[in-house]
């Protein structure tokens, strides 16, 4: 029989009028003991309709514990998301944190999903799944699985990689372990930091990959940006996943390079890569329910060699690092 520990949820939200109320919907639609659940959501300087869409929310619902919370403290050193964050985990009264984003929408069972498999481990990372219309946001998608699929590789063999801020469970023991956020500082990849120092503390560490640990989120509104975010993160942590990241950015040129003197060669690599494609997506999408993304491939393997090219020189630019509305 399951045991039910109490869980604390805890989202930052920053001008989120066209993503929260999905958020705060599907909270409602939890299967997890209310008596045992706890929903935090801290208003990071809003200046749109988010805290009003949570308030009349909160008052149709009042059988659902969601605290709103209006940040107007700064701590030292800290700023934007995690901020928020580290003060929401002192209001956090749950065995266990469950961190997730603004614009997500979680499963029914989101959180017996990570309960009933977890054993000692001080953090765990779901999945996410991009919500998709067209190729290029099924080419999102297909990516953001083939990612969550390696991580999981690597967790299976003790490596780690990397947090993801909108789908990860953090015991309060592990998180307060570390000194939790104020310990740790501010990182433009909160997820990491937290996931990384928790792992180097000498916690266990997991990677779920099945449906009902699977979130949902909107394609980004400003790709670039976020990218540009990513990157800048990956480079200043040194995640493992920044290698294969700059690898998959150089092959646009070295492969324009290699087709001045034989196009046979690039044909070859695109053709083998595309099936290497489609049979690792076949065995991802039949796992996760998710067989309508395999038509995708095709458009998907030309993005990976456009879209990574573009994010590193993205990167690059000197353009500003914005994230919120806030330059870092």
């Amino acid at each position: 029989m399951m045991k039910y520990p109490k869980v604390s949820i805890l989202v930052a939200a920053r001008n989120e009028e066209d993503n929260i109320i999905d958020l705060l919907f599907t909270f409602s639609q939890l299967s997890y003991p209310k008596d045992k659940l706890q929903i935090l959501i801290g208003d990071d300087d809003s200046t749109d309709a988010t805290a009003e869409i949570i308030g009349r929310f909160t008052a149709k619902n009042i059988h659902i514990n969601i605290q709103y919370v209006k940040i107007e403290k700064q701590i030292p050193n800290l700023k934007g998301k995690v901020n928020v964050l580290a003060q929401l985990a002192h209001l956090a009264t749950g065995e266990l944190f469950f961190f997730t984003d603004a614009d997500i929408e979680v499963p029914k069972n989101w959180i017996e999903a990570f309960v009933e498999e977890r054993k000692n481990e001080g953090v765990m990372v779901g999945l996410t799944l991009v919500k998709n219309k067209n190729w290029f946001e099924a080419s999102q998608a297909i990516e953001w699985l083939f990612t969550l699929k390696l991580m999981k590789t690597l967790a299976d063999f003790k490596i780690q990689s990397t947090g993801m801020g909108n789908n990860m469970v953090v015991s309060a023991e592990a998180y307060w372990a570390v000194g939790g956020y104020e310990k740790i500082g501010f990182s433009i990849v909160e997820d990491y930091a937290i996931y990384k120092a928790i792992i180097d503390k000498g916690f266990a560490f997991r990677q779920l990959f099945k449906p009902e640990a699977m979130t949902l989120t909107k394609p980004p509104t400003k790709y670039f940006e976020q990218r540009k975010r990513w990157v800048a993160g990956g480079f200043s942590t040194g995640s493992i996943l920044i290698f294969p990241a700059l690898i998959q950015g150089l092959l646009l040129p070295i492969l324009l390079i290699i087709s001045l003197f034989s196009w046979k060669i690039v044909l070859s690599v695109f053709v083998l890569n595309l099936l290497i494609n489609f049979l690792v997506g076949g065995r991802i999408f039949n796992m996760l329910n998710q067989n309508q993304l395999l038509k995708y491939i095709p458009a998907y393997t030309m993005y990976m060699y456009i879209f990574w090219f573009l994010q590193l020189v993205a990167y690059i630019l000197p353009t500003k690092l914005i994230w919120k509305e806030r330059e870092y």
